[in-house]
C-alpha cells in the first residue's frame, strides 16, 4: 500500500505573504492543524495552528513566510504506508507533505490517513472478528493458517505480536471458531481469545 492511495491529494495550500491571522481562520474553518505553504507552485513551507496561534499571542500582522517551518521532511507518494508511518512515528510529524519524482505537492499525509490505511489493511471495514492464538513451538503458522482459513468466509489479515511471537492474531469474517478450536487442539494449539 502506497502512500498515493491514501494522502488527501491537492490540499489547500497558502502562500507566505498571507497574513497570519486569516491562515488561522481558514484552518479553524477547515478543522486543519497544518498547512502546507507553496510560492510559485513550489512548497517552501509548512504551517501548524501552533505557530499560528503563538505568532498571533505576541501581536502585530505577521505573515505566513515569517513564521513557517522551512526545513522540511517531504515524502514521495509512492512512499509504503509503513514507511511514511516510521518518518511520521519518529519525528513525533501531525502530517507530511507529499511530493512526486519531480518535487511538486501533490499531497498531503495525516496521522488520521495513516490509521486509515491500517484499519484498510486489517479489513476493519468488514467487520472482522479477531482471534488470538497461542502457537507452540514446532507448530507451523501454515497449519493453524489453514485450520482458520478453511472454517472461515475470509482471513482478512494476520500479525505476530512483536514481543512474543507464539501470540498470532487473526482478522476473520464468518468464522465457525467452535470447528476451528477442534482443529487447533489435535495440532496442541488454542485460542486465547476471540472478540467479536
Amino acid at each position: 500500500m502506497l502512500v498515493k492511495d491514501f494522502m488527501t491529494q491537492n490540499p489547500i495550500t497558502v502562500t507566505p505573504d498571507r497574513r497570519v491571522d486569516e491562515t488561522l481562520e481558514l484552518m479553524k474553518n477547515l478543522n486543519f492543524r497544518q498547512c502546507p505553504v507553496v510560492e510559485d507552485g513550489k512548497l517552501v513551507g509548512i504551517v501548524t495552528d501552533r505557530d499560528l496561534r503563538a505568532s498571533l499571542s505576541k501581536g502585530g500582522d505577521a505573515r505566513v513566510g515569517e513564521i513557517m517551518a522551512r526545513d522540511l521532511v517531504t515524502i514521495l507518494d509512492y512512499t509504503s504506508v509503513e514507511g511514511a508511518a516510521e518518518i511520521i512515528r519518529s519525528g513525533k510529524f501531525n502530517a507530511l507533505p507529499v511530493v512526486s519524482n519531480k518535487g511538486e505537492l501533490v499531497g498531503i499525509l495525516t496521522v488520521t490517513d495513516l490509521l486509515d490505511a491500517f484499519l484498510k489493511m486489517l479489513g476493519f471495514h468488514e467487520k472482522p472478528q479477531r482471534l488470538e492464538v497461542q502457537m507452540p513451538d514446532g507448530i507451523g503458522l501454515f497449519d493453524v493458517l489453514q485450520v482458520i482459513q478453511t472454517n472461515s468466509e475470509k482471513v482478512l489479515s494476520f500479525s505476530a505480536a512483536p514481543e512474543d511471537r507464539k501470540l498470532y492474531y487473526f482478522w476473520v469474517v464468518n468464522c465457525n471458531f467452535g470447528e476451528v478450536e477442534k482443529a487447533l487442539r489435535k495440532l496442541d494449539t488454542k485460542i486465547s481469545t476471540i472478540h467479536s
